[in-house]
């Protein structure tokens, strides 16, 4: 029963962080801006319409409940949406210049990478070694780490797994990270690590996995809230009053739009911030994955009862195997058995 009450919280708690408040950010801002077509402040005018605010107020909140939950259902879609992996592809041309865009900022940092190594084995093997050429040294493997460890959180190890948006390289990037480094499949090994993975720091994997969701759920609100207001500027414009005529009507019908301008332009501004602040985020939480694997994969072997690896070489060689059995079973063409420990 605690299990239970614990997971409701848990799941109360994140459906409020990334899900409730931004449906509510949208409902209160369309109340707030479409009220010239909605007419809610005539509710408040009354003094005899308690009963019509008080049912606006559930309206209200069913409304946000309503996009809370369809958020939270579609968080999966969304997360594809912003990686890169649906709707891009419908309209070839975008797809085209934002994977290009996307592979020449990576090529950069392959070109920058390949010319420094070339210049540190120069420097290593064909001068004599001073203070000068140590410092030089020195430097160069510096900038060589910077700019090997932005390509290894930026992108994936492979120029064909690269995706179209920044935000789908950083978290392919991620999903690749234990594979490269330890042997194992990242993706399908994660529902059985998060078993292991004490509760103290799944907390901290879900609050940032909850900053993340809010940030693009805000993200894709925005562009909602600024469709709402290409909507409803044209309805402005199709529903001028038909007592004004000449200047009046112009300068009348205009002004009404201009509303609905300016506040689908901070829209997208709005769309623009979160989005940017989103790639940060993504960062933080890609961060979080790869440590879980860093700090928490020996318990996994410990719980599926193999034996323990004596170096990262025999670590990496298990990991291999593991993955040919977990992912093709009697399939697999160079599946080893696996040693198990015994109990005690």
């Amino acid at each position: 029963m605690n299990v239970f009450t614990n997971y409701l919280e848990k799941l109360g708690n994140n459906f409020l962080v990334s899900a409730m408040v931004p449906s509510l950010a949208l409902v209160v801002a369309s109340i707030l801006v479409f009220d010239p077509i909605i007419h809610v402040t005539v509710l408040f005018e009354r003094q005899d319409s308690i009963y019509q605010i008080v049912g606006f107020g559930l309206l209200l909140f069913i409304l946000t409940v309503i996009i809370g939950f369809t958020l939270t259902a579609l968080n999966t879609f969304v997360l594809k949406l912003f990686e890169g992996y649906v709707f891009f592809h419908r309209i070839p041309f975008m797809y085209n210049w934002m994977l290009r865009n996307q592979h020449k900022k990576a090529n950069s940092l392959l070109r920058r990478q390949a010319i420094l190594k070339k210049r540190i084995q120069v420097l290593e093997e064909c001068f004599n070694e001073t203070d000068r050429t140590r410092k030089i040294v020195r430097k160069l493997k510096q900038e060589y780490y910077t700019i090997t460890s932005e390509y290894d959180h930026t992108y994936p190890p492979n120029l064909g797994e690269i995706l179209p948006t920044q935000f789908g390289n950083i978290l392919k990037a991620s999903e690749l990270y234990p594979g490269t480094r330890y042997g194992l499949d990242g993706v399908e090994f994660w529902p059985r690590l998060i078993h292991v993975i004490p509760d103290e720091y799944q907390q901290k994997i879900d609050n940032s996995r909850n900053e993340l969701s809010f940030l693009v759920n805000m993200s894709i609100l925005s562009i909602v809230f600024y469709l709402f207001c290409i909507i409803a500027m044209f309805y402005t414009l199709a529903a001028a009053p038909d007592t004004l005529s000449g200047a009046s009507l112009l300068f009348d019908t205009l002004g009404k739009a201009l509303r609905y301008v300016v506040a689908g332009l901070i829209g997208l501004g709005f769309n623009m911030f979160f989005n940017r602040a989103s790639i940060f985020s993504v960062s933080s939480f890609g961060l979080m994955i790869r440590s879980a694997y860093d700090l928490f994969r020996i318990d996994l072997l410990k719980q599926l009862r193999l034996k323990q690896p004596a170096n990262s070489i025999e670590e990496f060689a298990m990991w291999k195997n593991l993955n040919e059995f977990v992912v093709l079973g009697k399939h697999s063409l160079i599946f080893k058995k696996l040693v198990y420990r015994s109990k005690d």
